[in-house]
């Protein structure tokens, strides 16, 4: 859980102290308040980078050098930590968490929530291998020989990729690795989603399907062999860990719907995904649901905060004045803090 958030010169925040609870915590504010500034400080905080775009403009505040987030985070036995993200302008983040090894993993809700479901393939294999990473042993490990293979090969073919095709054998075998881990996650993740699926009626039924190779590990070294003169022409290997996906079916058929349903989907595929991991880490990570309102009615978004909060132990809220849904009878009442022209406190 993270117990304290302090931020300085981050976005249009100054300076801003928050101590956290147990539970939902809001942040109420006008549109540009400030409030999804706080939900991103704590994901740089946890990924070491931004959730959004280079068109929102700089992470640091206008007229400074920089910009810095720091969080104390307790977990159930009693162990306390600190974490600190900086930014110094011209030379970068300073602090980026490997694949994997990030110790107090966040888990975001946003606008571009729907993007999981019925956006770019890119995305959902950096989801899978994401969570790959936090909840399977050795994963790190896999990934990283995979990178570390394919760019030798890449080098040996832009050279032009004479001799002995020696790197063909330990690409197809760390190739295959990754399809597995991927795929055997994926089965627990289709396990769990359709669990929580069932909950929205509607969306009962729907399943989570891989799309990509069957091959093991000889049969992707037969398929490099064929496609060698073609990857020397080109320069990099063609098969490779992007010619993965997954996909939405429904009664067999590829399954697409609204936006909304879009959204609502990729809000119940992280929980199932969260559900998945903590199971493996023993531990919740903590949500950020920042506009949870766009695309959805509020009937909709009111049923998945009710959700979140059965698959959580902390949220940050960010909601427009008027727009909460506070807590009924819940054990830890909601926390709520005033988010206005860049200042954030706490709220009665």
């Amino acid at each position: 859980m993270l117990d304290r958030l302090r931020v300085r010169q981050f976005r249009n925040i100054r300076q801003a102290d928050l101590t956290l609870a147990p539970g939902v915590n809001w942040l109420v504010g006008a549109n540009a308040a400030g409030k999804t500034a706080v939900v991103e400080a704590v994901y740089c905080l946890s990924r070491g980078r931004s959730f959004r775009g280079k068109r929102h403009g700089p992470l640091a505040l206008r007229g400074t050098e920089g910009a810095r987030v720091e969080g104390w985070f307790s977990a159930d036995d009693g162990a306390r930590s600190a974490v600190e993200w900086t930014l110094r302008l011209g030379s970068g983040i300073e602090r980026v968490p490997p694949l994997g090894e990030c110790s107090h993993p966040v888990r975001l809700i946003c606008d571009a929530t729907h993007a999981l479901v019925e956006g770019e393939p890119s995305l959902r294999r950096r989801f899978l291998d994401w969570n790959v990473s936090l909840s399977m042993p050795g994963a790190i490990d896999v990934l990283g020989r995979f990178r570390r293979i394919s760019a030798q090969r890449n080098a040996w073919l832009r050279a032009g990729g004479r001799g002995r095709p020696v790197w063909d054998q330990p690409y197809a075998s760390a190739l295959s690795q990754v399809f597995a881990l991927r795929r055997r996650f994926l089965a627990r993740l289709d396990e769990r989603f359709q669990t929580v699926a069932q909950v929205w009626g509607s969306l009962a039924g729907l399943k989570v399907d891989w799309d990509g190779p069957d091959a093991d590990a000889i049969g992707l070294a037969t398929r490099l062999d064929e496609m060698r003169q073609g990857d020397r022409e080109r320069g990099f290997t063609y098969l490779g860990a992007s010619r993965s996906d997954f996909v939405f079916r429904y009664e067999g058929v590829r399954w697409a719907g609204s936006r909304g349903q879009g959204k609502v989907v990729g809000v119940l595929l992280q929980i199932a995904a969260e559900d998945v991991v903590s199971r493996e880490r023993g531990a919740r990570a903590i949500w950020l649901v920042d506009d949870l309102d766009a695309e959805l009615t509020s009937e909709w978004s009111g049923r998945l905060l009710t959700l979140l909060r059965e698959h959580s132990d902390q949220m940050l809220v960010t909601a427009l004045p008027g727009k909460m849904a506070p807590a009924k009878d819940e054990p830890v009442a909601d926390t709520m803090f005033h988010v206005e022209h860049g200042a954030v406190r706490t709220a009665g």
